[in-house]
């Protein structure tokens, strides 16, 4: 797996997903500072939404050959802003994640705002059934 960097808001699944990547057994973790795992850094939501946070972002970029921006499909308001991938130096791809707690409208709302963050690769995945991690697994590797 290459090493990549976890980027998303409170609660859109960025630990769950690395555990499902890990074959881990699900169990909420809140991440509390920058962690890593292997060849994943998992970051806690608040560097993302407080804006005194985000130099750590880029810092923690420096390390790794790709950043995943993670969005909830839940969340209907957009948690990046316009163009956040030129913000790094590696280049990101975005994830629409709890894809099987919302409805096709709000997968696309998702997306949608991945895609305005600057992510031209977007990846739908349930951390909880599985589906689209094998897509992105093959992705990572």
């Amino acid at each position: 797996m290459k090493r990549i960097l976890l980027v998303g808001s409170v609660g859109c699944g960025k630990t769950t997903l690395l555990q499902r990547l890990h074959g881990a057994d699900l169990t909420y973790a809140k991440t509390e500072t920058i962690y890593t795992d292997g060849q994943v850094v998992d970051t806690p939501g608040e560097y993302l939404e407080l804006p005194w946070f985000k130099h750590a972002l880029r810092l923690a970029s420096f390390e790794v050959e790709l950043v995943v921006l993670l969005a909830s499909a839940t969340v209907s308001e957009a948690k990046f802003p316009p163009g956040f991938t030129t913000f790094f130096m590696p280049p990101s791809i975005g994830v629409v994640t709890k894809t099987d707690l919302a409805g096709p409208s709000a997968i696309a709302t998702a997306g949608s705002h991945l895609r305005l963050a600057g992510a031209t690769e977007l990846y739908e995945v349930s951390a909880v059934t599985g589906d689209g991690i094998d897509t992105l697994s093959a992705r990572l590797a």
